[in-house]
């Protein structure tokens, strides 16, 4: 493979990243038009990576062309959308939860206990930035060790697809605090090596998760939309997977 096409490929990924990352923390807005050349410019690169990565991000659906004028915008967050990626990640969440009770070490336990402990001084404190990234170290706790990489890698990627809809949640102060719940319940059942009781907790947090959206997901209801979280830039870890 020639060296220009390796670097070829790294300017497309990078720029697949950078706009991913945009979209999903909320700085491009949803239904912004996205214009090649004013990307290009931003992000340094010439417009074929910014092209490959529109196609990419499309194929995922962050973003839609828009038949008649042929421009790319942000797709706007959809309850449809929403309950597709909840209903997969409680599909997900279950099976790596029952791997984790069997498989996860005490040293995992202690870190998954002192991430809990954050949440909760990130969630008496109202710090948003806090919450998200608490919840997201929790969850990527229990992907990793669950033990089966492929399983981490689809339930992290499916992870970094329900931001938007994590902010959302997550930006009551009330719901925070339930989830807040939630996390100690599935601890409590890690922590007891019971996995029908931590495969439960893990359901009903993504069914509550449901609950909560359908009802803020109304026509007409300017909270659909989530704004941008200062400093939740990096939606792939945010915060880093514990």
């Amino acid at each position: 493979m020639a060296l220009g096409t390796l670097n070829y490929s790294r300017m497309s990924d990078l720029a697949y990243q950078e706009l991913r990352d945009a979209i999903l923390s909320g700085q491009l807005v949803p239904a912004s038009r996205l214009n090649q050349d004013e990307l290009a410019r931003r992000l340094g690169v010439s417009r074929a990576p910014v092209r490959d990565a529109l196609n990419r991000l499309e194929a995922e659906g962050l973003v839609k062309t828009l038949s008649r004028a042929g421009g790319v915008v942000v797709a706007e967050a959809s309850e449809q959308e929403m309950v597709s990626i909840y209903e997969l990640r409680a599909i997900l969440d279950a099976a790596s939860t029952r791997l984790a009770c069997e498989r996860m070490s005490e040293d995992d336990l202690v870190r998954l206990r002192a991430i809990v402990d954050e949440t909760g001084r990130a969630t008496e404190a109202n710090d948003s930035q806090g919450i998200v990234q608490a919840h997201a170290q929790f969850h990527y706790l229990i992907y990793a060790a669950c033990g089966n990489p492929e399983l981490t890698r689809v339930a992290q990627n499916l992870w970094d697809r329900s931001y938007r809809y994590r902010i959302m949640a997550l930006s009551s102060a009330e719901n925070a605090r339930r989830g807040l719940a939630q996390h100690r319940a599935i601890l409590a059942a890690l922590e007891a090596r019971d996995p029908q009781r931590a495969v439960a907790a893990a359901e009903e947090h993504d069914q509550a998760s449901i609950r909560h959206l359908r009802g803020w997901m109304q026509p007409g209801d300017d909270r659909r939309q989530p704004g941008p979280i200062v400093g939740a830039v990096d939606t792939t870890h945010a915060g880093g997977p514990s």
